[in-house]
């Protein structure tokens, strides 16, 4: 089950919550976030929330330093 997105980042990125729902509780257990790109195609692989921060940390950053941004 996908939970909540949040944006991440400067061109775009959104972390978005993957997990399933605790029968007792009614609240979504987070087990890993997916990243999804600007132009809404998921990045492969799940991610803890500090790998998908620095997935796009690096992306974006080789991106600036690829058109000069920087």
């Amino acid at each position: 089950m996908i939970g909540n997105g949040q944006p991440y980042g400067s061109t775009g990125y959104v972390i978005v919550e993957e997990g399933e729902i605790n029968p007792t509780t009614y609240r979504l257990e987070i087990k890993n976030y997916l990243v999804i790109r600007p132009d809404g195609d998921q990045v492969s692989g799940a991610f803890s929330l500090s790998a998908a921060r620095e997935y796009i940390d690096a992306t974006e950053l080789k991106l600036r330093k690829n058109n000069n941004l920087d």
